[in-house]
């Protein structure tokens, strides 16, 4: 079962200065809480398509990792990982549109349960907790921005799609245990 959680915040900062605080993961890492983030060795690096990243979500060494690969990148608008981990499997988004006085920025995870049934009914009470969560990240990082801390460097221009993989290819077979 997929389900969809996500959070909204308006900033006043512009567009690609929003974008950037997200897909540097330096700059990341100081508004997502408790989690570190490491980019995966390949052929293409972080933030473009095809890149891949893990993060390590926890507390004092307990929590899980989540292994992503980027399958789109449109800067300054949206940023898309495919999640492919043991625990987290789904879609994490991104997204920024322009308003007045700057931009809203979008966090939205499309994710398989796990757990089966045992997912499926405790989805109603982990959901809001899941929105609280991704509500505060997005609070820090407006909180950084507005002091001037992140990003602390701004998102690269996406790479031509020449001679990169097919979107289909970057998804990683995953084997059901």
């Amino acid at each position: 079962m997929t389900v969809r959680v996500d959070a909204s915040i308006d900033l006043t900062t512009d567009p690609a200065t929003a974008f950037a605080a997200a897909a540097d993961l330096p700059s990341q890492e100081r508004w997502v809480i408790a989690t570190r983030l490491y980019p995966i060795e390949g052929e293409v690096s972080i933030p473009q398509v095809g890149s891949k990243l893990a993060a390590f979500t926890g507390l004092m060494g307990i929590g899980f990792l989540d292994t992503m690969v980027v399958t789109e990148y449109d800067p300054p608008w949206r940023w898309v990982m495919q999640h492919y981990g043991a625990f987290v499997m789904g879609v994490g988004i991104f997204e920024i549109t322009p308003t007045a006085n700057g931009c809203r920025f979008t966090w939205a995870e499309e994710l398989d349960l796990p757990f089966g049934v045992l997912g499926r009914l405790a989805w109603p009470l982990v959901k809001p907790i899941a929105h609280f969560a991704l509500l505060a990240c997005l609070r820090r990082m407006a909180k950084q921005l507005g002091r001037g801390s992140p990003p602390l460097a701004m998102a690269p221009e996406a790479l031509p799609r020449d001679g990169l993989p097919a979107p289909e290819a970057l998804t990683p077979e995953v084997t059901p245990s």
